[in-house]
């Protein structure tokens, strides 16, 4: 288990074009076997959290436990906030519905803006039979460009082979060289965190533990959960900007001008609309690091889609894999997790490159790459779940820090 681990990080390092980073500097242990099912969510969170840590400190030598990496993949569900439990329950219209041709199609309203969108496109009630009988009445393909066309979030439920005959061969993480200046290093890399929920601010805070000065825009529109603003969010600034407004938005292009790193996850083409893109901003900060995380990758049939970590395990083939035929979501987020650990690998290999080569850099990564790489990841048995051991895990790698907030405790990141 660890050994294969150590060769997926070599892989990632290689692929990536990342020089001078040895892979044998990262130690890992534990067994990954944390949670039931089929997929090896420890080893994904593990090596693009290791990835991650090594391109910031190569210097140093790095300890990894798997099963670790593993609960960090449901940190969020973990959050105390003065002693109580913040994790709201998923939505219980959020799941897996029959259409009238057969098909599964997954739907997420976890987030009230989509679930309006949903019930008003499906003209339902708020209950899970009003919309099986709505949903009964439409054919799968016609029913989910309906819903994507709404804003709402919605998946069809495909098996792994429908995911690889409609996705690309993308390497987990890109980066590229989209601008020449002269190298420049930053021991305190200034950062602008435009995203929001879960993968994207990840990576914000997993930057900001390694040291970056990490400001996170807040849209007022569009709050999170608050499991996910204290479990991604920790040691972070906070601004809030409406960019409908000029002069707000005027503010938020005024700390790009002043950063190193920009992160964003919006679907592909909606930063160009914003004025958001990498040759735009890299145009007038030269030496910007420009990061973005999508769900789907662009060129791809999902590009236009909005989606989360639920909705890309059941498109991607994930839910089938895990339900053994009958779509079921998977006890962690490990899309999220693992994809905002790679994009924090990837803006930490591009500051490198900046201060050895200079240059501007774009750095893309995807839910969509890191479910077809679990796809590949794949445990032998399926161990039950322990609740003493889960318990004894999670008392071993939680800490509490005194936040603005209040006092939250949250699982770890490894020691670096």
């Amino acid at each position: 288990m660890t050994e294969t681990a150590r060769r997926s990080l070599a892989r990632l390092l290689s692929e990536s074009g990342a020089q001078g980073l040895d892979p044998a500097a990262v130690t890992f242990s534990g067994t990954d076997d944390l949670y039931s099912g089929p997929f090896q969510s420890g080893h994904a969170t593990g090596v693009a959290l290791a990835a991650a840590i090594l391109a910031a400190r190569p210097e140093r030598a790095l300890k990894l436990d798997l099963d670790h990496a593993s609960l960090i993949s449901e940190g969020y569900r973990h959050v105390l906030l003065n002693g109580q439990s913040v994790a709201a329950p998923r939505d219980p219209l959020t799941g897996f519905y029959e259409t009238g041709d057969g098909r599964q199609i997954f739907l997420h309203v976890n987030f009230p803006h989509h679930r309006a969108r949903a019930l008003a496109l499906l003209r339902a009630e708020p209950s899970r039979e009003s919309l099986q009988q709505a949903i009964i009445e439409w054919r799968m393909p016609v029913l989910d460009a309906g819903l994507m066309a709404a804003g709402a979030i919605s998946a069809p439920v495909l098996m792994p082979q429908e995911w690889r005959d409609l996705s690309r061969d993308l390497p987990l993480v890109s980066i590229e060289k989209i601008g020449d200046n002269a190298p420049r290093s930053s021991k305190a890399p200034r950062v602008v965190d435009f995203t929001r929920v879960l993968a994207g601010p990840t990576c914000g805070r997993l930057l900001a533990e390694l040291g970056a000065d990490v400001t996170r825009i807040d849209n007022p529109r569009y709050p999170d959960l608050v499991s996910y603003r204290l479990d991604a969010n920790r040691d972070k600034k906070e601004v809030t900007l409406d960019l409908r407004g000029p002069e707000q938005r005027a503010e938020l292009f005024a700390l790009i001008s002043k950063a190193d790193v920009f992160l964003q996850a919006y679907r592909p083409g909606v930063a160009e609309q914003l004025g958001l893109s990498a040759e735009a901003l890299c145009a007038t900060r030269p030496g910007l690091i420009h990061a973005s995380l999508t769900a789907y990758d662009e060129g791809t049939v999902f590009a236009g889609r909005r989606g989360f970590d639920s909705a890309v395990q059941a498109a991607s083939g994930m839910a089938l894999v895990h339900g053994e035929g009958y779509a079921k979501l998977l006890p962690t987020s490990p899309l999220d997790y693992a994809a905002g650990f790679l994009l924090a690998f990837g803006v930490n290999e591009a500051l490198r490159r900046r201060a050895r080569d200079g240059g501007s850099y774009r750095v893309r990564t995807s839910l969509a790459r890191v479910a077809s790489w679990l796809l590949t990841l794949r445990h032998e048995y399926t161990p039950p779940e322990n609740a003493e051991r889960m318990a004894a895990m999670i008392a071993t790698y939680s800490k509490e820090s005194v936040t603005p907030k209040g006092v939250i405790r949250h699982i770890v990141s490894p020691k670096f």
